[in-house]
């Protein structure tokens, strides 16, 4: 890894010059330092707003609540310009007879940190004004982010009708408090429902194993069930055996009805699993269709209970593979109660980090769980997960440790806010002190391990898919450099890019969509950003089915173009750009092929397959991570940037119109962060991408092109067939993890 090594030392060197002479000449430039900042052409140097820089946070006096301390001038990380101007104070020294309200400066100055609970609340990404400075931007994605965590609309803006819910915590849009609220306040009924419908929980935690989702299984599994209970009677009772359902367990252990109780009892497992799923399903009214209560047939894992599973695993933010397995079946056995509380501090969460503009989440100290760094004291540390230990200061002080306690609170947190339902609502609790490192404005550097690389094309001259088994997988990793240490923060998966599909005069090929490689620069983070289709792009990839107007249309595939929590460049992207430069070292150019960090709903890439040369990450990894460095790095707001882009296309005899008016909304690093993508392990034969349009097998490329596309056929994982180990992730050990080959499940 001398290539990563050589890297940091090169940024180090950078970050060094920046923060040391550099610093006196970042405020008259408005942005990057050297000829760099000067001969960039992009920059629209006399409409720039000034660089916003935060300052260190002051001591923490001790003084009573009454007291008003001095203050001092607004930071970028300040919540004094929120409109609720005030902050109900939760802390045993500064409120010992309960919640106290505060002035918000008031609370900063006393070292606590206000956090939104209200229903208005976005990350940092979608903020429209920086505090403490006057670069006002209307940011156009904001709304429809407020929507769609409130319940209201959809991802087109369209409103929701009937029982139709936005479960997007997936996808970095966790719900509010508020409709989180009116949710626990619905589970009496839920409760009622599910006791009326005879709903067993046990069922869950009985079964082990997997149920996938095979169209013609589910009828014959109901019938064997039903066939082999009938058997299994008509046997106990040639043994004179009660054969009332409370004693069929009584065959288990006797020598003769022994196999055939098994052979029954494993079938009627996978048959109580589906069935009382469905009954769950129906009771919190998450099947499409007839107000949430759907259509389906008991005990069968028909296509309405694979939608309902996929709404169930979103809702309870589970990564689901579109079938049934260990992680959704411990979940199906919660109580309501539990299943609340588990749900509601999981929002509460996205907003402690984003309150305390905090990254950590022990991904890091998991990766080198003996890394230490040193701070200004000689004092050793090592690596915390901020994110933990915040939340646990939290759950304390608002008394939301349990699931009746936090049940109780929210009536209280309730009454506090402006309209009795987290309309507009802060809260001032303090939290662990954050690692020296933590600093006005932070030096960070990026590495991206691409992991096991197959450039090897993965089928032979027969059209056989070829194993190319990865056991690296590609990795994120962000550092701060602080006292000459490079300190990770957190070390996430992404993606790379492998072999995609691709038009060629009208016929759909196969080509290897290269990640580049090499040192990179951010220059600029884009919130809500557009992802422009190359004209290469199948037609039946534009396009998308939808319930428009009374039925099932097919419609502009907005949802991929974006500004989308779907689209292809997720909620927030970073580009990634080459610097060209002369012999001595001066910028010259920009160079941009069109790679990105950035925000995906498409976890399953993620988890195991490839991208088409990106770098993905969850969508509410993304939306963290760069909320975090824009709350910690010097930037201009250079707001949403206008696009009149159009195309028209045609597909299946219907022609169809793209109109795209914005790329998105941009922030502009005052100083560039380095990206150092590594090559990786290449694997296979070949050492270098292959170049070209490589024929699809069993396609006919003789006829005529057929501009709609065959779309079908991405090589979408290891071919293998099955789920490769991470090796590096976890210390000290290696084994292999078996998951099952399938596909997205259908709501994706």
């Amino acid at each position: 890894m001398s290539e990563v090594r050589a890297f940091r030392r090169s940024s180090r060197a950078r970050w060094n010059t920046v923060t040391g002479v550099g610093l006196a000449l970042v405020g008259m430039l408005s942005g990057c330092s050297g000829t760099q900042q000067a001969a960039d052409p992009s920059r629209d140097q006399h409409t720039a707003p000034p660089v916003v820089r935060d300052t260190a946070p002051a001591a923490a006096p001790e003084a009573p609540i009454e007291q008003d301390l001095e203050l001092g001038p607004v930071t970028k990380g300040s919540m004094r310009e929120h409109a609720a101007k005030n902050a109900w104070v939760f802390d045993a020294k500064l409120a010992k007879d309960g919640p106290k309200t505060m002035d918000i400066g008031q609370v900063e100055a006393r070292g606590l940190t206000p956090i939104d609970l209200g229903n208005n609340w976005v990350p940092y990404i979608f903020t429209e004004k920086t505090a403490g400075a006057e670069d006002q931007q209307a940011n156009t994605y904001r709304e429809r982010y407020i929507g769609l965590a409130k319940n209201e609309v959809d991802s087109d803006g369209d409103k929701l009708r009937g029982s139709e819910r936005n479960y997007l915590e997936l996808y970095g849009i966790p719900p509010t408090i508020g409709v989180v609220y009116d949710e626990w306040k619905n589970v009496p009924d839920v409760e009622k429902c599910l006791e009326e419908a005879n709903f067993d929980p046990t069922v869950f935690t009985r079964f082990q194993g997997t149920i996938a989702y095979k169209k013609t299984r589910g009828n014959k599994d109901v019938r064997k069930a039903k066939w082999l209970r009938s058997s299994l009677k008509k046997a106990m009772r040639k043994a004179k055996l009660d054969t009332s359902d409370e004693q069929l367990a009584a065959a288990k252990d006797h020598p003769k009805l022994g196999k055939k109780y098994a052979a029954w009892r494993e079938l009627q497992d996978r048959v109580d699993v589906i069935d009382h799923a469905q009954r769950r399903f129906r009771c919190e009214k998450l099947f499409p269709g007839r107000s949430g209560e759907g259509k389906f047939k008991p005990g069968i894992f028909d296509n309405a209970t694979t939608h309902a599973l996929a709404a169930f695993e979103k809702k309870h933010k589970i990564m689901g593979w579109g079938h049934f397995k260990r992680d959704n079946l411990d979940a199906l056995a919660l109580d309501q109660n539990t299943s609340m509380h588990n749900r509601l501090l999981r929002v509460v969460e996205e907003r402690v980090v984003s309150g305390a503009g905090i990254l950590e989440d022990g991904s890091a100290a998991q990766w080198k769980p003996d890394f230490t760094w040193t701070d200004s004291n000689g004092k050793e540390h090592g690596l915390r997960d901020l994110a933990t230990e915040s939340m646990a200061a939290v759950t304390k002080a608002l008394n939301l440790e349990t699931p009746e306690s936090a049940r109780e609170s929210l009536d209280k947190l309730a009454a506090l806010s402006s309209d009795k339902n987290f309309d507009q609502l802060v809260v001032a609790v303090r939290l662990p002190q954050l690692p020296e490192y933590y600093q006005p404005n932070m030096a960070f550097n990026v590495v991206i391990d691409r992991g096991d690389v197959w450039y090897d094309f993965p089928y032979n001259d027969e059209g056989k898919k070829l194993a190319q088994p990865r056991k690296r997988r590609p990795r994120f990793t962000i550092y701060t450099t602080y006292r000459d240490q490079q300190i990770p923060l957190v070390r996430w998966r992404t993606t790379i890019g492998s072999w995609r599909n691709e038009l060629n005069e009208g016929k759909v090929y196969y080509k290897y969509k290269e990640s580049d490689v090499g040192p990179r620069v951010w220059k600029e983070i884009v919130a809500a950003p557009t992802w422009i289709p190359p004209n290469t792009t199948p037609p039946a990839e534009l396009v998308r089915r939808k319930w428009k107007d009374g039925g099932v249309k097919t419609v502009v595939n907005y949802d991929e173009f974006g500004p989308s929590y779907t689209s292809a460049y997720g909620l927030v992207a970073a580009y990634h750009i080459k610097e060209i430069k002369d012999k001595e070292g001066n910028w010259k150019a920009d160079h941009d092929n069109g790679i990105r960090t950035h925000g995906s709903v498409d976890y399953m890439s993620i988890l195991r397959r490839f991208s088409h040369g990106c770098h993905r990450l969850y969508n509410m990894n993304a939306v963290r991570l760069f909320s975090f460095i824009l709350r910690h790095r010097d930037f201009n707001r250079e707001g949403q940037q206008k696009l009149g882009y159009g195309r028209k296309f045609e597909y299946e005899g219907e022609e169809f119109s793209i109109r795209l008016a914005t790329r998105g909304y941009k922030y502009r690093l005052a100083e560039p962060i380095p990206v150092m993508v590594t090559k990786g392990r290449i694997k296979g034969k070949r050492k270098n991408p292959m170049v070209g349009y490589i024929e699809k097998p069993g396609v006919d490329y003789t006829g005529e092109g057929d501009t709609e596309g065959d779309t079908e056929g991405d090589i979408e994982g290891d071919t293998d067939g099955s789920e490769s180990t991470d090796v590096g992730d976890t210390p000290d050990t290696s084994s292999a993890v078996e998951t099952p080959n399938v596909q997205p499940p259908p709501s994706l």
